[in-house]
């Protein structure tokens, strides 16, 4: 039979009858014995007083032994001597009164003794049973509260993971090229172990070096400058796709030219290659096929970023920053609101959007609209996050504001706040705001209807 340690533990035997109830019950059986068979033999004389012969003197003596400790036994083998002498010499037959007490007594004792030797030693195995079973008790809450204190580490390091894994997606959509790129790096460390890798952008026919990564023991410079045209990276541009180290067309290349480079993969533009990625130390593990797969999953997801960047340059009105009142532009807003929605539906994090407006909008002279919109979009950068996107919607009176990894009590709070802020500017402008959340996906739906509030908070 096992616990629920997963240990063997031993059958305990069922005892019908209790130690010191067995103990009276065998002498009370073994002197009626005695007792019935001297009757039967000497019914006129039992032989209680006749000493020539006493079937009841040797039983008296096994009865003292077997029941007697120390005091017991003595008392009965000297009461047993006693008898013997007695009936040898043909004693009186009130001699055997002191003999027999004595027997009687060491019998008592034996059997008192033994039946608390049998309770102490019933009350030792039973805490013994207990202490076993205090320590196979606290050895399965240890087991639970280390695997509970593992889960929750897990879970710790995952969230922490998870939210490291969303501020590095949020720089991958960054208009820098360099952040895009030490982003890109630190994605390509955390999923695939990669320890020394760089970021080339293109500069004619060669490519300078944008940014780069070593989690190394022994750090090493990168180069400066690497040929677009010879090694893995001419070859790459010119197939116009990712290559490894395990690539048939790679092994016509000698290994010094290859610069130390295990794979290098392209970054579109449009149409044209802007930069290239060479990772110089990965696992050998991550060379497997699901590994190569997401290197390119994430250079397409770069390279989809740099494209998204071009056309919103191409568009009609390149500047997508209103500098007038400092906030983006509503089409800028919802590019970038499209893409909040999808990577926080892939990261099961949640997003907000807020909805500021201006109640005052009409008793604020045409002179002092820009004014009132810059000190309301002033509060907004002051009170936000520095994560938080603020654009301007399409109606004047009102901004919107993506939140993402921000519950409603948050947003809520710094709505708030923003509100005690603009009391102290109230003298100066007739500022009453007004704050709500919106659906996400209603924000795009009509640019010039404004979505239903779903909870005022103000």
């Amino acid at each position: 039979m096992r616990d629920g340690g997963g240990e063997a533990r031993p059958r305990r035997k069922v005892q019908a009858v209790r130690p010191g109830l067995r103990a009276w019950l065998e002498l009370s059986a073994v002197l009626s014995l005695v007792i019935g068979v001297n009757a039967f033999f000497f019914p006129d004389d039992p032989g209680f007083r006749r000493l020539e012969f006493n079937p009841f003197l040797i039983p008296v003596v096994l009865l003292g032994v077997r029941y007697g400790t120390l005091i017991g036994g003595a008392a009965g083998l000297v009461g047993g001597l006693w008898m013997c002498l007695a009936g040898r010499w043909d004693l009186e037959d009130g001699s055997l009164v002191l003999p027999g007490m004595l027997v009687l007594i060491g019998m008592l004792v034996g059997i008192l003794s033994q039946h608390q030797g049998e309770r102490l030693a019933f009350v030792r195995h039973y805490a013994r049973r207990l202490e076993d079973r205090q320590a196979r008790a606290r050895r399965i809450l240890s087991v639970k509260q280390s695997v509970i204190g593992e889960l929750q580490s897990r879970i710790e390091e995952q969230a922490v993971s998870v939210e490291a894994m969303y501020r590095m997606s949020r720089r991958m959509s960054s208009t820098e090229p360099t952040d895009m790129f030490q982003a890109l790096l630190q994605i390509l460390q955390a999923d695939l172990s990669v320890t020394r890798a760089a970021v080339y952008r293109r500069d004619n026919s060669e490519f300078i070096l944008a940014a780069s990564l070593d989690r190394g023991v022994v750090p090493a410079p990168f180069e400066d400058r690497l040929d677009g045209e010879s090694g893995l990276v001419g070859l790459s541009v010119r197939l116009q796709r990712r290559l490894s180290a395990l690539d048939p067309e790679v092994e016509a290349i000698p290994v010094a030219d290859r610069g130390g480079a295990v794979l290098c993969g392209p970054i579109w533009e449009g149409k044209r290659i802007e930069a290239v990625v060479v990772i110089q130390d990965l696992p050998l593990l991550e060379l497997s096929p699901s590994g190569i797969s997401r290197v390119d999953a994430l250079l397409g997801w770069a390279s989809e970023v740099r494209s998204r960047l071009v056309r919103l340059t191409e568009q009609s009105d390149p500047d997508y920053f209103d500098r007038r009142i400092g906030v983006y532009r509503f089409s800028y807003l919802l590019e970038t609101l499209h893409r909040e929605v999808g990577r926080a539906q892939r990261h099961g994090l949640p997003l907000r959007v807020l909805r500021v407006r201006i109640l005052s909008f009409a008793e604020i002279p045409p002179a002092s609209v820009n004014a009132a919109r810059e000190c309301v979009s002033r509060a907004l950068f002051a009170y936000l996050r520095e994560g938080d996107t603020i654009g301007a919607a399409p109606q004047e009176d009102s901004f919107l504001v993506i939140l993402p990894m921000c519950e409603a009590a948050t947003a809520t709070a710094i709505g708030f706040r923003m509100q005690r802020a603009i009391e102290g500017v109230s003298n100066l402008l007739p500022l009453r705001l007004a704050f709500e959340f919106v659906d996400p996906q209603s924000v795009g739906r009509s640019a010039d209807a404004a979505p239903p509030p779903l909870e005022a908070v103000a």
